[in-house]
């Protein structure tokens, strides 16, 4: 199995598993076959990898699906949505073995998916904003410890940028007289490598756009004096940020700043940013900052209050009609 699947959704793409998708237009982006080839390298090899291709059976796929677990930290249980995610992709690969030959019956599609139950992603409030990111500049430092970690974080929450393009944006990228960044390129997060696309170039939009605020065009004016065009804003010492080190140094700055974070990641920025922006700025604004083509109301999380009191024109509206 190992063989087999090893880099069956890389670059290499030795099947033409990725080259047919993109014949039939269905749109997949790099990170979507970049996040198969994780959970084939991360779950599926570990596990199945010594077994020959047409040993595997439903039964087994089964009970392994669903007893999976995390492959970092104290590896607690995977959630629904990703146990699903990896059953996917072992149909995916079983797909491609039964076309060629390999199996005569796709086993992982004889695999039930799991009724998720996940608890939606939660941003960051307005109140943890605020600590976060105080306009005292010696108290920013202190909780970010380093520019170039408030630089980073202060995109992720003016922007709703991913972290994989915050992490790709070159000094030519920013143009502090516009306050504003301008990308088509992100990290791969898998390979920590930088390539010439974003989440939505294939799906959505090619390149994304953000307005900075005053408090963030300081401090990267300040990081920015020395660089080359070219040079990237955001490293650890000669590498590109990585998600876990950001993770982990994110937890170290909500500690000293006071604010539980309870499960919540570097991706809560994107989430307070349309919830912050949702119902004062047109859709087709904020779809354009997202790089969506559609509303995701996942990242929509304002309180029935908190719509009502933006609603408060349409009431003098009315009110100007019956007078």
């Amino acid at each position: 199995m190992s063989a087999f699947a090893k880099e069956i959704f890389t670059e290499k793409d030795p099947y033409g598993v990725i080259r047919r998708s993109e014949a039939r237009h269905q749109g997949y982006s790099e990170a979507y076959w970049d996040q198969h080839q994780g959970r084939v390298e991360n779950h599926i090899i570990p596990q199945f990898g010594s077994h020959l291709i047409d040993s595997i059976t439903d039964v087994a796929i089964e009970d392994w699906i669903l007893s999976l677990r995390s492959t970092k930290g104290k590896r607690p249980p995977l959630s629904d949505d990703s146990k699903n995610k990896v059953l996917i992709c072992f149909r995916m690969i079983m797909h491609e073995a039964k076309r060629q030959g390999h199996i005569e019956i796709n086993p992982a599609d004889n695999v039930r998916m799991i009724n998720a139950r996940n608890k939606p992603r939660r941003e960051i409030t307005k109140g943890e904003l605020a600590l976060l990111f105080p306009p005292d500049y010696d108290e920013l430092m202190r909780i970010w410890l380093s520019k170039m970690w408030a630089g980073y974080f202060l995109i992720l929450r003016d922007t709703g940028f991913r972290p994989g393009e915050v992490a790709g944006i070159q000094k030519r990228n920013y143009f502090p007289d516009l306050h504003g960044i301008y990308t088509e390129q992100s990290v791969s997060f898998r390979t920590r490598q930088i390539k010439d696309s974003i989440k939505t170039s294939k799906s959505g939009q090619k390149y994304k756009t953000g307005i900075l605020t005053d408090q963030t065009c300081r401090i990267l004016n300040d990081l920015s004096a020395d660089m080359s065009d070219n040079q990237f804003l955001f490293m650890v010492g000669s590498r590109l940020i990585s998600p876990d080190i950001a993770n982990k140094h994110l937890k170290g700055a909500a500690r000293r700043a006071h604010v539980d974070l309870d499960g919540r990641t570097q991706y809560s920025f994107r989430h307070a940013f349309e919830t912050t922006l949702a119902g004062r700025v047109e859709n087709k604004v904020l779809l354009e900052l997202m790089a969506h083509t559609t509303f995701h109301p996942e990242y929509d999380h304002r309180t029935p209050e908190h719509v009502l009191k933006q609603l408060q024109p349409v009431r003098e509206i009315l009110e100007d009609v019956r007078d």
